[in-house]
């Protein structure tokens, strides 16, 4: 048997600690090196995540600029069709005074109101459920009143009669409160279609409208 002398056993366990100390920075480092690894893995991921984020968010306030956007030029075109739509029709209110001093298109005030107290008058005798006759009164305002006399009522009623349907036209007392136009109404007070030109307007509003939008924004 071989006898270890002191300096022998006090070098072997330098030797061993040394060894295992040796194996425990490899392990601590390889552990180490793992984590730096997972950690700046885990980093990137983060950092992508981020910048996709990031880059989401940045085209979600692009487009959040372009739909606002949009949605202000459609109110700007809104509210110009509208200005430009009110002043069209403001104008053409206006014009009435000069057709009931000059006509339009050839035919006399007097001839327009007739013609709008021939249609209010077939309109109504369309709808009545009698085919005896009809009793019908003619409304104006002040100042159209001296347009329409009594002779020319008869010779519309004497007009649409012939058609097969007998009816009388009277001018009632009755004032209305219009720019120009008529209505007219049954005896009874039932039933009436109102030919004044406001009423008119607000009827064909919508078609209106789309003749004037194309008129004003032609080509726009």
């Amino acid at each position: 048997m071989i006898r270890l002398g002191a300096t022998e056993i006090v070098k072997r366990i330098k030797d061993e600690a040394i060894s295992e100390r040796e194996k425990i920075i490899s392990v601590a480092k390889q552990n180490a090196d793992e984590l730096i690894k997972e950690a700046t893995a885990q980093a990137e991921l983060q950092k992508k995540s981020v910048i996709e984020a990031e880059e989401r968010k940045g085209v979600e306030e692009l487009e959040r600029i372009v739909r606002a956007a949009r949605l202000k030029a459609r109110k700007l075109r809104w509210t110009a069709e509208e200005e430009m739509i009110a002043k069209a029709l403001e104008e053409a209110m206006k014009r009435i005074k000069e057709v009931k001093t000059s006509g339009f298109k050839g035919s006399s005030y007097s001839d327009i109101l007739a013609g709008l107290i021939r249609d209010a008058a077939l309109s109504i005798i369309a709808g009545s459920s009698t085919s005896s006759g009809s009793e019908l009164e003619v409304m104006l305002s002040e100042e159209d009143a001296s347009f329409v006399t009594p002779e020319m009522l008869k010779d519309i009623a004497d007009e649409i009669s012939a058609k097969g349907v007998g009816v009388r036209l009277s001018l009632s007392h009755e004032r209305i409160k219009s720019a120009g136009g008529v209505v007219v109404r049954g005896k009874e007070g039932k039933i009436e279609v109102n030919n004044a030109f406001e009423q008119r307007l607000a009827r064909f509003s919508s078609s209106l409208r789309e003749e004037i939008v194309k008129t004003l924004f032609k080509g726009r």
